[in-house]
């Protein structure tokens, strides 16, 4: 009698535990979905953040193409400038060089705002990055840790199942 007093006790805990097992279990599942969950949004909103990105970039290398080119017809009218003829077409290349020289600040101004914009965008994307990441490692430690409770629950539930054969051949039932 003591020896199935040892043996039921046996067997309550490990109902207690395989129940507390099942319990993690349950919550787990839920808590991946979250997190793949959050993983989409985030992934989203970090490839809308790249593309915002190339295009600042684009609009930089057109703006800076568009700068080399003013750079270049400033020098074509200061050349000219020194060889002017008369009064007029010397005023007319003035003019038309204080233009481009104005549409050159402009530029340069514009420039050194997108690439203001495109640091912080990228400062952003990093950021979005390293969360995706960290977003990564929790998915894996929670699949990591669903899979471990899964091997208990199976050993917890091999283990009991032996302990009710070893009484059901024991007292013959």
């Amino acid at each position: 009698m003591d020896a199935l007093k040892v043996v039921s006790g046996e067997i309550r805990k490990l109902r207690n535990r395989i129940a507390k097992v099942e319990e993690a279990i349950k919550h787990i599942p839920k808590e991946i979905n979250e997190i793949e969950t959050q993983l989409e949004t985030l992934r989203g909103l970090l490839s809308k953040k790249e593309t915002e990105t190339l295009s600042v970039a684009k609009d930089i290398r057109a703006l800076e193409h568009e700068f080399t080119e003013i750079k270049q017809k400033i020098l074509y009218h200061d050349k000219y400038l020194r060889r002017a003829d008369s009064p007029r077409e010397y005023e007319r290349l003035i003019k038309e060089r204080d233009k481009l020289t104005t549409r050159a600040f402009e530029l340069s101004n514009r420039i050194a705002e997108l690439r203001s914009k495109y640091d912080r965008l990228k400062a952003e994307e990093l950021e979005l990055y390293q969360k995706e990441q960290e977003l990564e490692q929790e998915l894996y430690r929670k699949k990591k840790e669903y899979g471990a409770l899964l091997n208990e629950l199976r050993g917890l539930t091999q283990l009991l199942e032996r302990k009710v054969r070893e009484i059901e051949e024991k007292f013959n039932l």
